[in-house]
């Protein structure tokens, strides 16, 4: 029997991120619209930076979606105001980062020039991006947005045509105003955004989502590295520790302020934060910070991958910290488990991995040995992963299961075993192969090959 120790060089985590990634595409992305089936327009801007995130690690053919998507859409697929916008912008600098297509580069680009045109005025809270072309109100994440768009796009600014500071001035005269508005409150966690009443505006004192508390780290610590000021990391912490200090359940997971009732716009939410934080961790230079955030990190990850995924679909829910039998509850859908594959990149990010049980995943597709041989095994059909996983345990001879779950829902199993024939399970059927042995997979979608590690 393989045991697999500590220190194996399988990444369990970048494997769950190739799967989940995997069955995001093959069975939710729409390719006629360019956008993914049960996400608001604005979430598939987002599920295509996680997408390009998660390229970033690993090739793959589902880099395709990025030239399709480039297709299939136009700047203003996300919606009607400027934050929808930005998630599509972000996400097409992201895929540029990984497909060198200079289309990508342009749109982002074109896109943050009709903000900077119409979206930046003085009439209202004296500065400040607008949300909406026909709503004057300033609120928090549209200018996070924007402090971040602003310093992802500054690395390209003279192949734009730009001056080499134009996208970090207005970084900083984006910063400048948002520290002073008042809409980071005494706790160091961002409100929702700002009050008007004649020009004199003041926090409003709604909601601390989650993602309030995200997307201001990245353009912080990128701000902080192009103009080495220590202070903006220290912001940075400080809003990352209010969160991590207040807005989790009682065990450190993290917790979005509408659970357990929250809409379809909240589900993603928690995603974006961990995947600001994974992005500001390159930038932190107080190691007891970095472990902090990089063992939260962990923490989550480990509950999600043991108690989220539902069996019969693949998909992640709403909720990280789920204490309930049922995984498989109604919250789940293609932005939840988006949003859980930002958590599984956002360790991938950090070089750390998680080992969650006695299966080990191993890779995406069956399960065969150096040479692309297959172990003796019984296999089954029409039968769910507990049962599938069940089986192998019970199995003294079990090396390795494969389980293909279809996009339909149908699953198969397959246990690689050492076991012989006389041990074929009631229902299942015996087959003979070459192997003695798991040590690779063959990369067929849908399919999970998990190793035994005891």
């Amino acid at each position: 029997m393989m045991i697999i120790d500590e220190n194996n060089s399988i990444n369990e985590t970048l494997n769950w991120a190739e799967v989940t990634a995997t069955r995001l595409v093959i069975c939710y992305y729409n390719e006629t619209s360019g956008i993914w089936l049960n996400e608001l327009a604005w979430q598939s801007g987002n599920t295509l930076e996680s997408l390009a995130n998660f390229l970033s690690h690993l090739d793959s053919p589902l880099k395709y979606v990025f030239n399709n998507t480039f297709i299939k859409t136009g700047m203003f697929i996300g919606g009607d105001c400027f934050d929808d916008y930005q998630w599509w912008l972000l996400g097409w600098l992201q895929a540029y980062s990984v497909d060198q297509n200079i289309n990508y580069l342009h749109r982002a680009a074109d896109i943050y020039d009709i903000i900077v045109d119409k979206a930046w005025n003085v009439t209202q809270c004296s500065g400040g991006i607008q949300w909406c072309p026909t709503n004057g109100y300033k609120n928090a994440i549209t200018n996070e947005l924007f402090l971040s768009c602003s310093m992802r796009l500054h690395p390209y600014a003279t192949i734009l045509g730009k001056s080499s500071t134009y996208y970090l001035n207005w970084a900083l005269k984006e910063w400048q105003w948002f520290e002073n508005s008042g809409i980071i409150n005494a706790d160091y966690l961002i409100n929702d955004g700002l009050n008007s009443n004649d020009n004199i505006c003041v926090n409003n004192n709604q909601t601390t989502w989650t993602y309030n508390q995200g997307v201001i780290l990245s353009g912080l610590a990128l701000l902080y590295n192009a103009t080495n000021n220590k202070t903006l990391l220290n912001i940075a912490q400080n809003i990352a520790d209010a969160t991590i200090q207040k807005l989790t359940y009682s065990n450190g997971i993290l917790k979005e302020p509408c659970e357990p009732n929250c809409d379809n716009d909240q589900k993603l939410f928690k995603g974006i934060f961990v995947r600001h934080l994974s992005y500001l961790l390159p930038y932190l230079i107080d190691p007891i910070h970095i472990q902090k955030y990089t063992l939260f990190l962990q923490q989550n990850a480990i509950s999600v991958s043991m108690t989220n995924r539902c069996e019969l679909d693949g998909l992640f829910g709403l909720f990280w910290n789920n204490t309930s039998i049922n995984n498989c509850d109604s919250t789940r859908d293609t932005a939840t488990t988006s949003s859980v594959l930002d958590l599984f990149l956002s360790i991938v990010n950090t070089q750390q991995q998680i080992t969650t049980s006695n299966w080990i995943l191993l890779g995406m597709g069956n399960c065969m040995d150096d040479q692309n041989f297959s172990m003796s095994n019984f296999y089954k059909n029409d039968v769910t992963e507990n049962i599938c996983r069940t089986t192998a345990d019970n199995d003294i001879g079990a090396i390795a299961y494969d389980y293909e779950l279809k996009c339909n829902g149908n699953g198969f199993c397959r246990i690689r075993t050492l076991s012989d024939r006389s041990l074929t399970p009631t229902g299942w059927t015996y087959e003979v192969g070459n192997a003695i042995t798991v040590t690779r997979t063959n990369k067929i979608i849908l399919t999970n090959c998990y190793l035994r590690t005891n």
